[in-house]
């Protein structure tokens, strides 16, 4: 774990630059994935500007997305609208990233009249790509953490890190501990003492399985483009894999409570099954964005395979329209800039 990479004075000041690791892992996933999409455009003899402009509504559509996901999932700790832009503070979920990103990616590609599904296509391994950098960032950070691994291969987080004082405050509870007892110097005192003298359990490392399995996803959807068949498949495959993959990798986690998908419990409560709904499993929200996404994915695939239109095709290619003069109306604004 290495939250704080570099700390440089401000000369003239006491202040400090500080570089963290969750950061700088989340900028260079988004530059990668950005040169990997423009690299898969020019192959297509596409104009990478697309790319360019897409990577903006990405990015101000996936940071507003994954900071409202976050605070919504967590909505007790944050009393005020406020918190919604508090992002330096931390807090971002990859879900709520990729449906606002995706929402915005698509609304820019209709306003300048390219087919949707087409460059969706080219930059769903990018997603991908860029996901894998973020768990490093996860690692670094130490969130997404596991639940306690019984193999060889876990790992025992330092004292202080987000996923110990986790299971700090679990081992606490049990001696009937409560998580600030008498105030913050008696709390400070049992962790000092659990930091000295407690042995933390050893955990799964999902943050590198996350990474792993983000990286594998994007090689098979990067290879998939010489195979598919309809434009639009490997970003529907892109949301049933990564959907069945982290529904599983769900299961190894330990950071989310769990929760059930769309209330049913409060449903069956309410129809007079009280018994029905306490024998339901515990899935995470993750999980329930997972099922809607695994869901939704294997309908669009059906839907394409079954569609006749011609430029859902894949021996379809669009015209490489430059982006100064795509679009509907393009030929007249750059007229009226001449």
């Amino acid at each position: 774990m290495r939250q704080i990479l570099l700390q440089i004075p401000i000369p003239g000041t006491d202040r400090v630059l500080t570089l963290y690791g969750y950061g700088l892992a989340m900028c260079l996933g988004f530059l990668a994935a950005i040169l990997l999409a423009a690299w898969r455009a020019k192959r297509q003899n596409q104009p990478p500007e697309v790319i360019h402009n897409a990577s903006l509504a990405a990015f101000f559509g996936g940071v507003l997305g994954a900071r409202a996901f976050f605070v919504v999932q967590y909505s007790g700790q944050f009393p005020s609208l406020w918190d919604l832009v508090r992002i330096w503070e931390g807090g971002l979920t990859f879900y709520g990233g990729f449906i606002v990103a995706t929402i915005a990616v698509i609304v820019y590609l209709r306003a300048s009249r390219r087919p949707v599904l087409y460059w969706l296509d080219i930059i769903a391994p990018s997603v991908a790509l860029g996901l894998a950098f973020g768990r490093l960032g996860c690692l670094l950070n130490g969130c997404c953490y596991g639940d306690v691994c019984h193999h060889g291969w876990g790992m025992v987080w330092p004292a202080g890190s987000i996923p110990w004082q986790h299971y700090a405050d679990a081992y606490a509870a049990s001696l009937g501990i409560g998580p600030d007892p008498g105030g913050g110097a008696v709390a400070g005192a049992v962790t000092g003492a659990l930091a000295a003298g407690w042995q933390p359990p050893a955990i799964h490392l999902t943050q590198i399985y996350s990474m792993v399995n983000a990286l594998l996803l994007a090689l098979v959807l990067h290879t998939m483009w010489r195979w598919k068949r309809r434009h639009g498949q490997i970003i529907l495959a892109f949301a049933v894999l990564y959907g069945l993959t982290r529904f599983l990798l769900e299961m190894l986690r330990a950071d989310e409570a769990a929760a059930y998908l769309l209330g049913l419990p409060t449903v069956l409560r309410g129809l007079g099954l009280a018994e029905a709904a306490q024998r339901l499993p515990g899935m995470t929200i993750s999980q329930n964005v997972a099922i809607a996404m695994v869901a939704g994915g294997v309908l669009g695939l059906v839907w394409l395979a079954r569609s006749p239109r011609r430029e859902l095709q894949a021996d379809y290619v669009p015209p490489a329209v430059p982006e100064a003069t795509g679009g509907r109306g393009g030929k007249r604004r750059k007229e009226r800039h001449a």
